[in-house]
């Protein structure tokens, strides 16, 4: 009891009354985690390695990114559309693509600008942009 007490103590009475009702505590829908994870030299060009984690209840059939590479300066080096599924539930998968004619240490950092593709067994995912969560393990920044 003692431990309730504590933790109520500095929450307003409108807080406490929303969150015993229910309203403050709302979860999120569950997302989809990008990590971009390394860049490996491919001959010529680069391999970026993309580790995907579905935390939604469905399936992607479908997942398409639009990605655009800049170079330490800010110019653009590459702009590519890479479809990523099949997605399953819950899980994690590892996809990579070829970066052609650029070279990793050309890259300074990789925007995902936008999802054009988020489709599940019964068709668009309303919202999936959205739920897109990006990181980089990278030398490189993965943004948004």
């Amino acid at each position: 009891m003692k431990v309730w007490n504590r933790t109520l103590a500095g929450v307003g009475p409108v807080a406490l009354l929303l969150s015993l009702a229910g309203g403050v505590s709302a979860e999120e829908p569950a997302g989809i985690g990008v990590q971009l994870n390394k860049l490996e030299p491919d001959g010529d060009d680069c391999r970026a390695h993309l580790v995907l984690e579905n935390g939604m209840d469905q399936s992607l059939e479908s997942f398409q990114l639009d990605l655009v590479v800049f170079d330490d300066d800010g110019i653009i080096q590459l702009r590519t559309a890479v479809e990523m599924a099949p997605l399953r539930p819950g899980e994690t998968s590892v996809r990579a693509f070829r970066m052609a004619d650029t070279a990793c240490g050309d890259v300074g950092r990789v925007l995902l600008n936008e999802v054009t593709a988020c489709e599940g067994p019964d068709g668009a995912i309303e919202g999936c942009g959205e739920r897109v969560e990006v990181e980089s393990l990278a030398d490189q920044p993965f943004i948004r």
